[in-house]
């Protein structure tokens, strides 16, 4: 809707929103604060929910609901009972309030339509090749998720996550 959201994983920064809307001819950076966080290596946005993770927090939910002041929904390290399990996140990717988050060893599959009461739906911790969980995306037909470990020589691998109470590995290439 016209913002670039901008985070940095190597040392202390900020987030940046930077308003686009007058490209080609200007662009104007609306906010830069560390206020929220210092570090992400990753975020993702779904609707009007930003998903901050790695850095310096394993995952936290801001709203955009006035895109150039985002405020803190839930702190997942605080506020959600038993997230120590899942820990820190290395990468996520998020549709429709469902987020796959890679941990590093693992793929967790969370419902964050309810904010206030997310809930896991499955996960997978033994596939092929495995090594560090990197990254993932989802296919658009929302069955298949394609997940790469940042494991030099290591395949891609292509899981059924249709049912994600039972994730399954279909294929690597």
């Amino acid at each position: 809707n016209g913002y670039l959201y901008a985070v940095a994983d190597e040392g202390f920064s900020s987030l940046q929103i930077i308003d686009i809307t007058g490209l080609p001819d200007a662009v104007e950076v609306v906010y830069d604060s560390s206020e929220h966080f210092q570090r992400s290596h990753n975020i993702f946005i779904d609707g009007d929910v930003l998903y901050v993770c790695g850095g310096n927090t394993t995952l936290d939910l801001y709203s955009l609901e006035d895109p150039e002041n985002p405020t803190l929904i839930i702190d997942c390290d605080q506020d959600v009972p038993g997230w120590n399990q899942i820990g820190y996140l290395h990468d996520i990717y998020v549709k429709d309030g469902i987020a796959y988050c890679n941990n590093g060893s693992q793929l967790y599959i969370v419902d964050f339509t309810d904010t206030s009461n997310p809930v896991v739906l499955g996960d997978i911790s033994e596939y092929p090749e495995p090594g560090y969980n990197h990254s993932g995306w989802l296919h658009p037909d929302g069955n298949l998720y394609a997940m790469a470990d940042e494991t030099h020589g290591s395949d891609i691998k292509l899981i059924d996550v249709s049912d994600p109470s039972d994730l399954s590995v279909i294929t690597t290439f």
